[in-house]
């Protein structure tokens, strides 16, 4: 690999993923063991610079991880002290990875937050989403994820025993699930009633199941599982009509919302299966009885 040469996120992910499919087997390697490859990475690939240090830095605010360049070719990969959750550390210490593979040449430090992200200029954006898939593509390659989610019905169970199995979180989970599968399927993530993000699979995109929040403040609908404050979690779904979420659906099309209400970290996660990849109608494209 050039040092002068751009890197593709998932390029760079695959060609690890491969190494280490060859070195520790396809499936008895999981959950990829981050700290040991990146102290290990730089010199495997001749790179011409390494991470000497991986380790936890004070609580600071705003700040879940960092790189820091110490000398020529000497970095560090930090990360807050205050996560106690395996899965977001891990992933945390992966898309600082991603940072060194990817950015290194672009500057000198990287001070990262999922907080602060929306503030950030378009370039940093890109770089942060950058990252993001190279961890999600280290840490759940698409060949393994999809064998161990294969010939099951989809709900925040099955994905719950596919994230320990990757040792990653729930969302992360959801999220690569959402991005590889060929269902109709959207993924939401709410606080205190309004929807911050969401991710809707390619086939749910082709049906016009998304939801904008861009720049825009979107409140969770009225009806959904997500709103109703007295509704605990609900991790294999309901069923719902379509239109509830998006209300242009047809009357008769339906949607399975699985919930997932996460009061540690103050959000709400919503899983939403539309039933035989139902397309969201305009009332003028509705079929006739």
């Amino acid at each position: 690999m050039s040092n002068d040469a751009p890197v593709a996120p998932s390029a760079i992910a695959i060609r690890l993923t491969r190494l280490l499919d060859a070195a520790l087997g396809e499936e008895g390697r999981f959950p990829v063991d981050v700290v040991e490859l990146a102290r290990a990475v730089g010199s495997e690939l001749r790179l011409g610079a390494k991470i000497v240090e991986v380790r936890a830095a004070p609580d600071l605010e705003s700040f879940e991880g960092g790189l820091f360049q110490l000398n020529d070719d000497e970095w560090a990969l930090l990360y807050n002290a205050s996560l106690t959750s395996p899965g977001r550390i891990r992933f945390t210490q992966a898309h600082e990875l991603g940072h060194f593979l990817v950015h290194r040449q672009l500057q000198d430090e990287f001070h990262c937050s999922q907080a602060e992200v929306a503030g950030y200029e378009a370039e940093r954006k890109q770089m942060e989403a950058e990252a993001d898939n190279f961890a999600s593509t280290l840490l759940m390659p698409v060949k393994q994820f999809r064998a161990a989610v294969a010939g099951q019905a989809i709900d925040l169970d099955v994905l719950s025993v596919v994230s320990k199995k990757f040792g990653v979180s729930l969302t992360s989970a959801a999220l690569r699930w959402i991005r590889a599968t060929d269902e109709s399927a959207v993924l939401a993530l709410s606080r205190d009633g309004f929807i911050d993000w969401s991710v809707s699979s390619d086939k749910a995109l082709r049906n016009g199941a998304y939801i904008k929040t861009r720049n825009r403040v979107v409140p969770l609908p009225d009806e959904s599982l997500a709103a109703n404050a007295e509704a605990e979690s609900c991790r294999l779904g309901e069923r719902l009509p379509l239109k509830t979420w998006f209300e242009h659906a047809h009357p008769d099309a339906v949607v399975r919302e699985m919930k997932l209400q996460c009061d540690n970290y103050g959000y709400t996660l919503s899983l939403l299966h539309l039933s035989n990849g139902d397309k969201v109608w305009t009332p003028r494209d509705w079929p006739s009885a």
